[in-house]
C-alpha cells in the first residue's frame, strides 16, 4: 500500500465540507456528494476533512461493497451498528423510541433488546437518527455509494424529507462513472438537488504545487524539478498515483533527480487490471488499440483501426467512456477518444503480449500511412521494426523529409533518435537518410532544439561518416551545420562545435553557396562567443553583416545585426545595442518572419531591462509573445525572468520560470537553463533555501563546470548565494570571485555589477577580514580587486541605471543605515537584501 500522508491541496473542498457541517449543526439536514476518479482521495477527504468537528459530533460511517446490493439498507445498517454496539441496552431502547420491534430485524444491537418482525423500518431509522441528533450533530460518512443497494438510496431520500430540520450531515463519496449507471441513485440525487438538500463537491487532480508539497513530505527534502515534472506527467495530479510512483521509485533505489522506473508499481497496475476484468472482449480490443495508438484518436480512425462498423463499436465506446477508462472529446462535429490516464494507458500497453504489440503497432502504422499521415505512422513503424527493417526505414526516412520541409525540428530529432536504434552506425543506408534533409533549415541557425540532442548527434555523425568524400558538398555542409547547432547549444561541446562549424564554412564556400557561407561564418563566430570570446563574436557579426549587405543577402545581414545587438549590450554598450536591435526588428518585420520578430523584440527587451528601463522592457516581451503564436519556441520567459529579477520583482521572475518549466518540461538545453539560474537567484534572495538547492542542482546538471557564454558565471553566482545562505562565506566568496572575474575577462560588463556588489558584501561579512579583502585568486586581467573601496565605488557607478533600493533592501538594512556585516552570514528569517537596480 502507498505511504499514508496528510491531505494536501484540498483546502477549498475542506472549507466546503466545513460550511455544510455548520449548516447541519444549525438545524438543517444536508447531503454532500463527493465525486471523483479512483485515487483522488474522496474517502480521505470525506473521513478526515471534518476532523476538527469530531468532538462536537456523533460520527457514523460505512462503506458500500460490490455485493452489497443484496442487503437491504446496507450502508445504514453498517453505519448505525458501529455506533449502537458501543451503547448500553437502555440507551439503545431510548434512541429507538417506539420502533424497537421494527428495527430489531435490521439492527443486531436492537435485536438484543427486543426481537420482532420488521415493519415501518424507514420511520424507525428516522426516529433513531433524530434522537441521536438531539444529543449532538450527527455526521454520517458513506464511502463508495455507487455500490450501495437501492434501498439504501431510498432510505436517504426518505430521511432527507423526514428529518429536514435535524442536525444531520451525510457525506458520501462515489465514482462518477459507476454512479451514472445507478438508476435509483440518479433519481434520488435529482430529487435532493431540486429540494436544495444536495451539495456536490467534485474532487479533481492536485495542482502542481500540491504535488510538490506531497512529494516533499514523503521524501523529507526539496523535490527536484525533474521529479515533479515526471510525477505530473505520469500521475496527472492523482494523489494515489503520486504516492505509488514515489514509493516504487524509492524501493527501486531510483535517482530522485532523474526519475525512471523499471516497471509500473505493481499495486497501481493491479488496481487497473482489477477494473479491466469487468470489460468484455470488444471493449478490451478498443482499449488495447487506443493504448498502442498512444494519444487521441478520432472516431472515424477508431472504426478503421478496429475494422468494425460504428453500430458495433458505439455501445462499447459508450461503456468505456461511462466507466472513465476512456475520455471523449468533441470539437465541432468530430469526436475523439483516448485512454483517460497515462498510468492506465501504460498498464494496458504493458499487458499486451509482445508479439501482439508488434502486430498492433504495424497495423496502426499502416492504417495511418494509407491516410497520408506519415508523421503519425513513423513511431509505430519504429516500435514494430527489427534492426534494419526496410519498410520501417523507408517510412521513417519519408517522415523525416516531411518534418524537415514543415520545419518540425522536434519531430525530426525524434525520428533521428528512432533511426539510431534501427540502423547500425556502419550501415550504408544512412546515406539514404541523409537525402531526407532539407538544405539550410531555419531552426538549425536559430538554435531552437531543446531536447533529443544526443541521439540526433549520433545519427548525424553516422551520416557524416558515410558522406565523407562525397561530391555533394551542400549535403555535407547541411549535416555539419546541424551538428554544430546541436553540439554548441545542446550538449555544449564547444571544441567539437568549433571544428564542425569550420568544416561547414569550408564546404559552403567550396559549393559556392553565398548565403550558406555567410550563415556558417556567423556560426563560427557564435561558437567563439559561447566559449567566452565576445570580441571575436562582435567582430564576426560585423564582418558577416557587412558582407551580407554588400552581396544583397538582407536576411543574413538582419540575423547578424540581431546577434551583434545582443553582444553590444552584453558589453554594456546600450545605446549602440538599442540602435542595432531596433534596426534588426524592423528588418524582421519587413521579412514577416514570426520567429525572427520574436527573437529580435525579446532581445531588445532584454537589453532595455539590463539598462534599467523596466517598463519598456516588459512591453517588448509582451510584443514578442503577441507577434508569434509559436513564441514559446523562443526563450522569452527566461529573459523576462532575468529582467524582473534585476528589477527586484522576485515574484514576477519566479512566475516566469515556473511557466517556462510548465510549457517545456524536461528540457535541458543551455538556452533554457537561464530560467533555472534566475529561479535559484530569486529563491535565495527571498530565503526559500530548499528551492534554491533544487534549482542549483538542476543548473549543475545542465552547465556543469564547462564554459558556456554568461551562463557559467551566472550559475556560479547562484552557487555563491546558496553557499552564503548556508553560512559558507568562503565558498560563496570563491564562487563570486570566479564569476565576477569571468564576466569581466569576457567583457560582459552588463552582467558584472550584481556579482561585484555581492562579492563586496560577502568579503566585508567574512570573519577573517584580512583574508576577505586579499586578492586571493583574483586575476589581474579582470581589473581591481572588488574588496577595495575604489572597486566598490566603481561597481556602484558602473551599474546600467541609477540605484533604487527595493523594499527588501530597506527590510534588512541596519538602523545606522548601512548593510549588516554580521559574521554569522545572512539573517535566518525574512527576505535577503536585494542587490539589483532599476533605472529612472
Amino acid at each position: 500500500m502507498p505511504w499514508r500522508t496528510r491531505i494536501v491541496g484540498r483546502g477549498p473542498e475542506t472549507a466546503e465540507l466545513d460550511g455544510q457541517w455548520q449548516r447541519a449543526a444549525a438545524g438543517e439536514f444536508r447531503f454532500v456528494l463527493v465525486v471523483g476518479e479512483p485515487g483522488m482521495g474522496k474517502t480521505r477527504l470525506a473521513a478526515e476533512a471534518l476532523e476538527d468537528r469530531r468532538r462536537a459530533s456523533i460520527e457514523l460511517s460505512a462503506r458500500a461493497h460490490p455485493l452489497g446490493d443484496t442487503a437491504s439498507f446496507g450502508v445504514w445498517v453498517e453505519a448505525l451498528e458501529r455506533h449502537l454496539r458501543t451503547l448500553g441496552k437502555q440507551e439503545v431502547a431510548v434512541l429507538c423510541g417506539g420502533f424497537l420491534d421494527d428495527l430489531a430485524s435490521l439492527l443486531r444491537s436492537v435485536a438484543v433488546v427486543r426481537g420482532a418482525a420488521p415493519d415501518r423500518l424507514l420511520e424507525g431509522l428516522a426516529v433513531l437518527l433524530a434522537n441521536l441528533a438531539e444529543q449532538a450533530p450527527v455526521v454520517v460518512v458513506l464511502d463508495d455509494v455507487h455500490l450501495a443497494d437501492a434501498s439504501s438510496w431510498d432510505a436517504l431520500h426518505y430521511l432527507a424529507g423526514s428529518l429536514s430540520t435535524e442536525r444531520i450531515l451525510v457525506v458520501a463519496s462515489a465514482r462518477p462513472g459507476e454512479l451514472a449507471d445507478h438508476p435509483v441513485a440518479q433519481r434520488v440525487l435529482l430529487d435532493l438537488e431540486q429540494t436544495g438538500v444536495l451539495h456536490r463537491v467534485e474532487i479533481g487532480p492536485l495542482p502542481v504545487e500540491a504535488v510538490r508539497e506531497l512529494t516533499e513530505e514523503v521524501i523529507g527534502a526539496a523535490a527536484e524539478p525533474e521529479l515533479i515534472d515526471w510525477l505530473n506527467s505520469r500521475a496527472k495530479g492523482n494523489p494515489l498515483f503520486v504516492l505509488g510512483l514515489l514509493q516504487a521509485l524509492v524501493e527501486e533505489g531510483g535517482d530522485l533527480s532523474r526519475p525512471a522506473l523499471r516497471s509500473l508499481p505493481e499495486g497501481l497496475a493491479e488496481r487497473v487490471r482489477v477494473r479491466m476484468r469487468r470489460l468484455d472482449d470488444r471493449q478490451r480490443e478498443i482499449i488495447e488499440l487506443l493504448a498502442v495508438a498512444g494519444g487521441r484518436v478520432e472516431l472515424g480512425d477508431v472504426v478503421v483501426l478496429c475494422d468494425r462498423p460504428l453500430e458495433e463499436l458505439g455501445p462499447s465506446l459508450q461503456a468505456l467512456v461511462r466507466s472513465r477508462f476512456v475520455a471523449e472529446a468533441q470539437r465541432g462535429r468530430t469526436y475523439s477518444y483516448e485512454i483517460s490516464h497515462p498510468l492506465v494507458q501504460e498498464t494496458v500497453y504493458e499487458g499486451i503480449v509482445g508479439a501482439r504489440r508488434v502486430v498492433l503497432h504495424r497495423q496502426v502504422g499502416r492504417v495511418l500511412l494509407t491516410m497520408g499521415r506519415l508523421g503519425e505512422a513513423a513511431p509505430h513503424f519504429a516500435r514494430s521494426a527489427e534492426v534494419g527493417d526496410p519498410e520501417a526505414l523507408a517510412v521513417l526516412s519519408d517522415a523525416l523529409h516531411q518534418a524537415e520541409e514543415r520545419g518540425a525540428y522536434g519531430e525530426a530529432l525524434r525520428i533521428l533518435a528512432a533511426l539510431v536504434e534501427l540502423l547500425p552506425a556502419g550501415d550504408r543506408r544512412w546515406v539514404e537518410v541523409a537525402n531526407a534533409f532539407a538544405g539550410r533549415a531555419e531552426w538549425v541557425f536559430d538554435h531552437r532544439a531543446d531536447a533529443d540532442f544526443t541521439a540526433a548527434i549520433d545519427a548525424l555523425r553516422a551520416i557524416d561518416a558515410h558522406l565523407e568524400g562525397s561530391g555533394d558538398l551542400l549535403q555535407r555542409a547541411s549535416i555539419k551545420s546541424r551538428l554544430t547547432s546541436l553540439l554548441a547549444w545542446g550538449t555544449g561541446q564547444l571544441d567539437q562545435a568549433a571544428d564542425t562549424a569550420a568544416e561547414a564554412l569550408d564546404l559552403f564556400t567550396r559549393a559556392g553557396d553565398r548565403a550558406g557561407r555567410l550563415l556558417a561564418a556567423l556560426e563560427v563566430a557564435y561558437v567563439k562567443g559561447l566559449a567566452g570570446n565576445l570580441p571575436a563574436l562582435e567582430a564576426g557579426c560585423r564582418q558577416v553583416a557587412a558582407a551580407a549587405e554588400e552581396s544583397g543577402e538582407r536576411a543574413v545581414a538582419a540575423r547578424a545585426a540581431g546577434v551583434l545587438g545582443t553582444v553590444l549590450f552584453y558589453q554594456g554598450r546600450f545605446a549602440e545595442a538599442e540602435e542595432t536591435l531596433r534596426r534588426s526588428v524592423a528588418e524582421a518585420k519587413a521579412e514577416a518572419s514570426p520567429y525572427r520578430i520574436t527573437w529580435n523584440v525579446m532581445s531588445l527587451g532584454w537589453s532595455l531591462g539590463m539598462e534599467g528601463r523596466l517598463e519598456e522592457a516588459l512591453r517588448c516581451f509582451a510584443e514578442a509573445k503577441e507577434a508569434n503564436p509559436a513564441w514559446r519556441e523562443g526563450n522569452v520567459l527566461e529573459l523576462e525572468s532575468h529582467v524582473r529579477w534585476l528589477a527586484g520583482d522576485l515574484a514576477g521572475a519566479l512566475r516566469c520560470t515556473q511557466e517556462s518549466v510548465m510549457i517545456s518540461p524536461g528540457m535541458s538545453s543551455r538556452r533554457r537553463g537561464m530560467g533555472m539560474l534566475v529561479a535559484a537567484l530569486a529563491t535565495a534572495e527571498i530565503g526559500e533555501i530548499e528551492e534554491t538547492r533544487r534549482h542549483v542542482a538542476s543548473a549543475r546538471r545542465v552547465y556543469g563546470e564547462s564554459t558556456w557564454y554568461m551562463a557559467t558565471d551566472l550559475a556560479r553566482h547562484a552557487y555563491a548565494l546558496l553557499a552564503r545562505a548556508e553560512g559558507h562565506l568562503d565558498v560563496a566568496r570563491e564562487n563570486l570571485i570566479r564569476a565576477a572575474a569571468g564576466m569581466l575577462a569576457m567583457g560582459a560588463l552588463a552582467f558584472a555589477p550584481p556579482l561585484l556588489l555581492d562579492l563586496v558584501e560577502v568579503a566585508m561579512a567574512s570573519p577573517r577580514r584580512s583574508t576577505a579583502t586579499s586578492t586571493g585568486p583574483w586575476p589581474p586581467s579582470a581589473g581591481p580587486w572588488p574588496g577595495s573601496r575604489a572597486a566598490t565605488a566603481t561597481a556602484r557607478s558602473s551599474r546600467p541605471g541609477r540605484p533604487s533600493p527595493s523594499s527588501t533592501d530597506r527590510a534588512t538594512t541596519s538602523s545606522s543605515g548601512g548593510p549588516s556585516t554580521s559574521s554569522a552570514g545572512p539573517p535566518t528569517t525574512g527576505p535577503r537584501r536585494s542587490r539589483r537596480w532599476s533605472g529612472r
